[in-house]
């Protein structure tokens, strides 16, 4: 399917604007180790930025606009080679940041990105951040921190793509995004294991080929395990959406693999 390149669709600022962007970043994992005051410093350097699915946010080379930060949704980082066959380089979700290498070494963008769910963005624009950095060096050390913190995230996700199976990767996901949609998507009745219940119901969110590249594997190899999951009564899946019918189970799958 080809992305319609589009770009970005900055929302219209409205009164409540200001207050919910803030809200926002309060509750991003990016900016967990930012004080109030931090935050308030920040706060006049970002727009929310909603990202259709399927529209390209940056073509590798662009002149950087500056550093997004996923509040919703999930955008692929990705290059294409000369055959223009797609490589997934990574999937940005909520709490992630990308752009950032642009931003800080005053290049255009060294990969290209683009939504693969309908996405809301924070964007921290180019200029008047890195003015708010080189006005006040204590953002700089916060922010550094805050980073710091995703890029260990980063990196374990990193070491979990290396060390583990094909079948512990996707068990992780799948826990991952149960952790996400939250007990409200469980069914009636569930019952709570590991901090999110048994029956919750999770979207995939995402093409299977798209999904298999970000975990490592081919798109037959990730049929197959949704097709062994079902069988074995971890899940239960219908399309993109898959019910997890066993989180203890997924669990020890993801901790140790395929026995």
């Amino acid at each position: 399917m080809t992305i319609a390149n589009v770009g970005d669709t900055i929302a219209a600022m409205t009164d409540d604007e200001p207050k919910t962007l803030l809200a926002a970043m309060r509750g991003s994992g990016f900016f967990e180790n930012l004080d109030e005051e931090t935050l308030l410093l920040i706060r006049p350097t970002a727009t929310r930025v909603r990202q259709p699915k399927n529209t390209v946010v940056f073509n590798e080379g662009d002149e950087c606009r500056g550093l997004y930060i996923v509040e919703r949704g999930a955008i692929k980082i990705y290059k294409e080679s000369a055959n223009a066959r797609e490589h997934v380089l990574h999937i940005a979700i909520p709490g992630d940041c990308f752009g950032e290498a642009a931003l800080f070494l005053g290049t255009g963008y060294p990969a290209s990105a683009a939504a693969v769910r309908d996405s809301e963005l924070i964007l921290l624009r180019k200029n008047e951040f890195l003015q708010l950095l080189r006005e006040r060096p204590e953002v700089s050390f916060r922010l550094m921190a805050s980073m710091a913190t995703w890029a260990h995230r980063l990196v374990s996700s990193i070491e979990a793509l290396t060390l583990k199976d094909a079948s512990a990767r996707f068990a992780a996901y799948l826990l991952a995004e149960a952790r996400l949609a939250g007990p409200g998507r469980a069914a009636p009745g569930s019952q709570t294991r590991h901090g999110a219940p048994d029956g919750i119901v999770v979207e995939l969110g995402m093409p299977k080929q798209v999904l298999a590249s970000h975990l490592g594997m081919t798109g037959e190899t990730l049929s197959r395990l949704l097709a062994r999951f079902e069988a074995e009564g971890l899940i239960a899946s219908r399309g993109r959406r898959v019910q997890i019918r066993s989180m203890e189970k997924l669990h020890e799958l993801a901790d140790y693999g395929a026995s």
